[in-house]
């Protein structure tokens, strides 16, 4: 019904609702039509009961509905600050440093750390990467950058601030970086090569290289900060040679023990024995206590020794693919190497040849055979009778 009140029109609707519960409930709604033209008032009724009846609105809801406001876009510069504070809450202090330090760079390109979220045109990010270029910078520091502002644009979407983000390639190496081995990180290397290379090495580097190929230990934030407290050189349960802990690894599926070959409890044991100083860290170093890398050994080794260039990483994903190899599953392996999911181990497995596959496949022929023959001894021993069922 509709009526007057004054100059103006109002009207009232009658509707019940069944609710989840099975509960009917009635419900009178009574609202102004806001205007004196009583045509006018019947169309705002009728919208707001078909509306009401679609269930478009609730009978409690302002009406006309109140048009949202469009959200303000944000630029780079000030949604970058939500951005590393997000990832100081929910990401390792590595990390975090890590964001801040490329947003310090990415922000001093004021073209880009001005413009909206929703206008960043690939043009405007190549720019940038131009300008890094200019700078002497290294594909692998820009790609860096690169990643962390692809990040901070997936968390944009993800919270509703825009609705699509820009497409962020990241840079292939330049020939003289690949010359130098600079961003290669997953070369296996042979036991000749590790030879030659150890045979080359300062005696630091030449620990540091056999517990990373017998560990597969992260090179920054497992090995390196590796504290004495965290190694254990007495035997234990499957560890015959003691083991060592990863504390603090790069996310908590890296927290874990690593058993330690015989060589790599050697080196422990005569590093332990050999310091003096009673530093808290395996390799310590000056500025942070600890040493933070291998490079000007590594790279006179790798010269001395005439080998192609690589980075010092490449040891871990040698002893991930040696592992494969030897016919440790991808579970296992995983496991050691403080994985998510062993999903994320399957690619060392492309290393393993036709011959260790055969040979894989030869320990399953024996395990399959003895397991068969095992039952059948046992059988003959039991000396069972058959139970057969008379025919009539």
């Amino acid at each position: 019904m509709i009526y007057k009140r004054g100059e103006i029109w109002w009207y009232r609707i009658k509707l019940s609702r069944t609710d989840e519960n099975g509960t009917r409930k009635q419900f009178v709604v009574q609202r102004s039509s806001q205007t004196g033209n009583r045509n006018k008032a019947r169309t705002v009724r009728d919208e707001h009961k078909h509306a009401l009846r679609i269930g478009d609105v609730e009978p409690w809801e302002q009406w006309p509905k109140l048009k949202r406001q469009e959200k303000q876009v944000p630029i780079v510069r000030d949604f970058s600050k939500r951005f590393l504070s997000h990832a100081e809450a929910t990401t390792k202090a590595g990390t975090h440093t890590f964001y801040k330090s490329c947003f310090e760079n990415l922000l001093a390109f004021p073209a880009l750390a001005d413009a909206k979220l929703d206008a960043v045109p690939g043009e405007l990010i190549t720019s940038y990467v131009k300008r890094r270029r200019g700078q002497k910078m290294s594909t692998l520091r820009i790609n860096g950058e690169l990643r962390s502002l692809r990040r901070m644009f997936s968390l944009a979407v993800e919270w509703g601030d825009i609705q699509h983000a820009p497409t962020i390639h990241e840079l292939p190496r330049t020939e003289a970086e690949k010359r130098n081995g600079i961003g290669v990180r997953e070369r296996v290397l042979s036991h000749k090569e590790e030879q030659l290379y150890l045979l080359h090495s300062t005696a630091n580097l030449k620990d540091g290289t056999i517990l990373a190929v017998d560990t597969g230990l992260r090179p920054n934030s497992e090995l390196f900060v590796l504290e004495w407290r965290d190694v254990h050189l007495d035997a234990v349960d499957n560890c015959p040679n003691g083991y060592v802990h990863v504390r603090a690894g790069k996310t908590m599926n890296a927290i874990r023990n690593v058993p330690l070959t015989t060589r790599a409890h050697n080196v422990l044991l005569a590093r332990q024995e050999a310091n003096t100083q009673n530093s808290p860290f395996v390799f310590p170093g000056v500025k942070s206590g600890h040493i933070v890398s291998f490079q000007h050994p590594h790279r006179h080794a790798i010269e001395a020794a005439g080998l192609e260039p690589f980075e010092f990483y490449c040891w871990r994903h040698t002893f991930a693919s040696r592992n494969a190899r030897a016919g440790v599953d991808k579970f296992a392996l995983c496991k050691l190497l403080g994985h998510s999911s062993p999903s994320v181990a399957e690619r060392y497995y492309i290393h393993a040849t036709a011959a260790h596959v055969a040979e894989g496949f030869g320990k399953f022929d024996s395990f399959n055979s003895g397991e068969l023959l095992k039952l059948q001894n046992q059988t003959q021993g039991q000396n069972v009778t058959p139970n057969v069922t008379p025919t009539h």
